[in-house]
């Protein structure tokens, strides 16, 4: 078995303008990325079992950050406008991308063209809650709450620009959703 560890720079989140153009903006200068899953779950205590059961209902996902603030960093603008303005409502909720790096499957994308590599990704509707800024540590905490998850393939081009592509995998193979 091989082992080949998950770097923090291999699970990429983007965030991106509200709108039909998202334009992402890859969230690079945080410190933080804790991606909580928060299972919801309910308990049942059967009359054929000797204690209750626990059972999961659904997931809550949420992803914390710490973003350091360096005034014209692309990701710093755009949290610091929501903070700024106070974003509540449908103004805090923003698309977000995650894109998997390591999990990848091949891809062709028009008959007779070369397969190309995608990463498994979240395309997700989520709402921005910024929690607090300090001077003293030089940066913006925030949680992404996630709320509609749509998975599917995430391409990169040379400049690291993402695409999203809904779908599913299946032995190293995507397949785009119809």
């Amino acid at each position: 078995m091989s082992r080949d560890p998950i770097k923090k720079t291999k699970v990429v989140p983007f965030i991106g303008a509200k709108g039909e153009n998202p334009n992402w903006t890859q969230i690079k200068k945080s410190t933080a990325f804790t991606l909580s899953m928060n299972p919801q779950t309910k308990t049942y205590d059967f009359i054929s079992s000797e204690q209750p059961e626990t059972e999961i209902d659904s997931y809550q996902p949420s992803l914390a950050q710490s973003l350091t603030m360096f005034k014209g960093e692309p990701d710093y603008q755009t949290i610091f406008d929501m903070l700024y303005n106070r974003a509540t409502g449908d103004d805090a909720h923003r698309p977000v991308l995650i894109a998997f790096i390591k999990e990848t499957a091949s891809y062709t994308p028009t008959v007779g063209e070369d397969p190309v590599i995608v990463y498994k990704g979240w395309l997700i509707d989520a709402v921005v809650a910024i929690n607090q800024m300090d001077t003293v540590n030089e940066n913006i905490d925030f949680d992404l709450n996630f709320n509609e998850i749509t998975e599917g393939a995430i391409t990169l081009s040379g400049a690291g620009v993402p695409t999203f592509i809904a779908g599913t995998f299946s032995d190293g193979t995507f397949t785009p959703a119809e």
